[in-house]
């Protein structure tokens, strides 16, 4: 209270951080119940009358993204929201890969904004110079050879003017063509920074910070240039942020949770290696029978299972062949079934649809089946980071 006492007599700016709402006794002050005494004017802040300065600004913070603000409050608050935003955060990116690939682009799109705001007020400038000329005109018009000299030089400016806003304005398109080059790497880290910012819904702990996740975006800009090939550079930074970015995540979480992250960060980064029509229950189904037959080398404690998957995919269970008991005869036998799908079905599914019928038949190799298909989609031998020197941590 003494703070805000203070800050109110001498016109300083309080920051209240932490806010959970409007407190009451800064309703005076934010409605500005002001209270003229002879020059000066004073508010009423809780039982006590302090002299108001006009400098005095306030300002709540929460952490809150949607914090409940009174009807009463709303209507004299201005609510501001910082909270990032893909398309804000794309262009932050594109801007520092921009400043480290491309400094000259930045640089020259900088000089043409500043040349074309100058250029706008000269306009300005001419237009009102010659309202005012014309009202200040005395006799006739036609006759003042001075002020037609005048409205001359002034079309004549305002046409040059005009043209080099013109030019100006073809120059940032070009320089707009060349850093949208850029532009895919930027969309690919902002669809990062949201992806692991979602950790925080499975554990509070796992908050990353966008100070941290800009570090790792600058490091992987400075990797090495070993192609002049713009595409060609686009596809070797995003590879190096992906496993930059991957990494430094998956140390920081508990190692039951691993596997689970490089699942939800190929779903965040290849949608397309999704089935689309696959509901996110799927894996957690509660099965109901019905009258089916089932090829008997399948246990029929996976009879549900396989029905659902018949029900959910028919294209699928139709191409698994199923009913062929020795195609699949060393697929049951195998310690490690996920690698012994008949080649002849592995050519017609998909590594995930392999995730799915692995899950259906042999749930026992479900965890490993998963590891390989992350490990295939994030091109990296093995998915869980191993600490070879704690500097690296």
């Amino acid at each position: 209270m003494t703070s805000l006492e203070l800050a109110v007599r001498f016109g300083k700016t309080l920051i209240i951080q932490e806010v959970d709402g409007v407190e009451p006794v800064l309703y005076p002050l934010l409605r500005r119940d002001l209270i003229a005494q002879g020059p000066r004017y004073v508010v009423q802040i809780g039982d006590k009358v302090i002299d108001y300065n006009e400098d005095f600004r306030l300002f709540l913070a929460t952490r809150n993204p949607s914090p409940f603000i009174p009807p009463d409050a709303a209507s004299v608050v201005t609510e501001v929201n910082f909270t990032t935003t893909r398309a804000g955060l794309k262009g932050q990116l594109l801007a520092l890969t921009i400043q480290q690939e491309k400094p000259e682009l930045e640089t020259e799109k900088t000089r043409l904004l500043q040349q074309e705001e100058d250029k706008k007020i000269q306009l300005a400038q001419l237009e009102e110079s010659l309202l005012e000329t014309l009202a200040t005109a005395q006799g006739n018009i036609l006759e003042n050879r001075e002020l037609i000299d005048s409205l001359n030089q002034t079309k004549a400016s305002s046409a040059l003017i005009q043209e080099s806003l013109v030019e100006s304005h073809k120059l940032q398109t070009s320089l707009d063509q060349e850093r949208d080059a850029y532009l895919p790497l930027a969309e690919s880290a902002s669809k990062m920074y949201f992806v692991i910012t979602d950790l925080s819904k499975i554990n509070n702990m796992y908050r990353f910070s966008l100070a941290s996740f800009l570090r790792l975006f600058q490091r992987a800009l400075q990797a090495k240039k070993e192609d002049g090939i713009t595409e060609v550079r686009i596809a070797a930074l995003q590879a190096n942020l992906k496993n930059m970015v991957y990494e430094y995540v998956c140390r920081s979480l508990f190692k039951a949770d691993q596997l689970m992250f490089a699942l939800h960060f190929v779903k965040g980064m290849h949608p397309e290696l999704f089935l689309e029509n696959v509901r996110s229950d799927y894996f957690f189904y509660s099965f109901v029978l019905f009258c089916q037959e089932f090829p008997a080398w399948i246990g029929q404690e996976r009879h549900g299972a396989v029905a659902v998957l018949k029900a959910t995919f028919p294209a699928l269970h139709q191409t698994l062949c199923l009913s062929d008991s020795d195609l699949w005869l060393s697929f049951m036998q195998s310690s490690q079934c996920e690698q012994e799908i008949p080649s002849a079905i592995a050519k017609k599914m998909s590594r995930f649809q392999q995730v799915l019928m692995v899950q259906a038949v042999r749930p026992d190799r479900l965890q490993s089946a998963m590891t390989a298909f992350a490990s295939q989609a994030l091109s990296k031998s093995f998915i869980f980071p191993v600490f070879e020197i704690f500097s690296a941590v």
